[in-house]
């Protein structure tokens, strides 16, 4: 693993930004790169892993093409994340419909309600799609900035799922 992917991951912990609301395909880190698939080979699901570091770094264009191309279900549900940064909330939904459920969604119920958003009693794509939706439309800050926490929060679940073994 690279000197600076290692660091980029570690800094998860620390004062890294999280994604904005709007897909990003310049890049967001200065001098991180485009991660190659071999700095993800350890991982449990290596291009999983990959197509969510990319979305996360700021290559959303490059993730899609990633997640497009796989049949499982992290790959839908980046590719489902996607199309909700792009915004395309129906094609997002589409693909959230394909994924129904996910093993991170009940972490992701309790850490939305711990950081304020109530997603109900089960995790509902489509309502975070609205929510996310109306949080842009609306331009309050407060919105947004909840918007943007729970969607840190569903893609660092998602992420740490795929690069389980990477990170033990």
């Amino acid at each position: 693993m690279s000197i600076e992917f290692k660091r980029l991951l570690e800094g998860l912990d620390q004062d890294l930004k999280p994604m904005p609301l709007v897909a990003v395909n310049d890049g967001r880190f200065a001098g991180a790169g485009i991660p190659g698939p071999e700095k993800f080979s350890k991982c449990r699901l290596p291009e999983e892993a990959r197509a969510g570091w990319l979305l996360f770094a700021g290559y959303a264009v490059k993730s899609h093409n990633v997640s497009q191309d796989l049949s499982t279900p992290e790959a839908t549900y980046w590719h489902a994340i996607y199309h909700r940064l792009e915004p395309d909330a129906w094609n997002s939904k589409y693909w959230f419909r394909q994924l129904r459920t996910h093993p991170i969604e009940a972490s992701l119920i309790a850490q939305s309600l711990d950081a304020g958003w109530n997603p109900g009693r089960n995790w509902d794509h489509a309502k975070f799609v609205d929510f996310v939706g109306e949080a842009i439309a609306s331009g309050r800050q407060d919105r947004i900035s909840l918007a943007i926490h729970v969607q840190f929060i569903e893609w660092r679940l998602l992420f740490e799922f795929c690069v389980k073994d990477l990170l033990q």
